[in-house]
């Protein structure tokens, strides 16, 4: 019987693991206890060992994707089996095949009418040089996909976006998982090319959006998965936590007599060993565990 193989979840924090390397690939044969895959959060890497015996069936996502704790990750089973079962009620990793349909059927009923029969207010946005115009419409669709609407020429008056304009560049542009259409939204990314099922885009093939305000004398340099997760939940802290510093001082001057003491018996080869300030202090941790062992 086919097996599901998630992201576990490490930690009540950790929304998204990254996939460090990917020991079996499909078609692959596994036993059970062997590491299929490594993954990082932001503070630890771990491995994921196979449930059971079989053939690694299907593998939903690549080494350096960003994948959500719980998602499914990979599927093992008999070879030929059917697990498509398994899948139904939830989306399969790398499409978007649940939300698409859904997304594509209100933008052509959308599209098949007017822009809209009442005047609508125009918002001004500024993208890049100059005074853009978008409709309502078409700037709450172009944020629900991650539209970046600076590169986009309106065919309203005035150069006005309008939603069909939106519509005419997704129709251009890759579909997107939820992960990636997430992270192009938070970071200002575009897909360049689709490299998941079906063409999707996924969270590795987005790009920086085309600079239209800064100048171009800069380097783009990726940053190592360890370090993104940490920058992400560190931003994170300081949005979200209050900031708070303790300051606590003792008095170190008999530890220092005693560390100058040791020098100069080691200066005099009284002493064999090197006796430095971090051994002093963990002896004495030792010792105060010993007397409190409830700490």
């Amino acid at each position: 019987m086919a097996i599901v193989v998630i992201m576990p979840k490490q930690g009540q924090s950790v929304e998204s693991c990254i996939i460090g390397s990917i020991n079996k690939k499909k078609g692959d044969n596994v036993k059970k206890g062997e590491v299929l895959f490594s993954y990082e959060t932001d503070k630890a890497s771990f491995e994921e060992e196979s449930p059971s015996d079989g053939v690694v069936l299907e593998c939903f996502y690549r080494e350096g994707d960003e994948v959500p704790v719980l998602g499914n990750m990979m599927i093992i089973g008999e070879p030929g089996e059917d697990y498509s079962a398994l899948l139904q009620g939830s989306p399969e990793p790398g499409s978007d095949s649940g939300s698409e349909e859904s997304i594509t059927a209100r933008q052509e009923t959308v599209s098949a009418g007017p822009e809209n029969n009442a005047p609508q207010k125009l918002e001004s946005r500024n993208a890049g040089p100059g005074t853009r115009f978008i409709s309502p419409r078409a700037k709450n669709l172009a944020s629900k996909e991650a539209v970046d609407t600076a590169a986009i020429s309106g065919s309203g008056p005035q150069g006005r976006i309008l939603e069909k304009d939106i519509l005419s560049t997704l129709e251009n542009r890759p579909k997107m998982t939820p992960l990636a259409k997430k992270i192009a939204s938070q970071e200002n990314l575009q897909p360049q090319s689709g490299t998941g099922l079906a063409g999707t885009a996924r969270s590795a093939d987005l790009i920086p959006s085309p600079n239209t305000v800064y100048a171009n004398d800069f380097e783009d340099r990726k940053l190592s998965n360890m370090r993104k997760l940490i920058a992400r939940a560190m931003h994170a802290s300081l949005q979200n936590s209050a900031q708070l510093t303790h300051h606590l001082g003792a008095d170190a001057r008999r530890i220092l007599e005693l560390r100058k003491q040791v020098k100069a018996d080691v200066e005099a080869r009284k002493l064999s060993a090197n006796i430095t300030l971090n051994d002093m202090v963990c002896h004495a941790v030792i010792k105060a565990l010993k007397k409190f062992p409830n700490v």
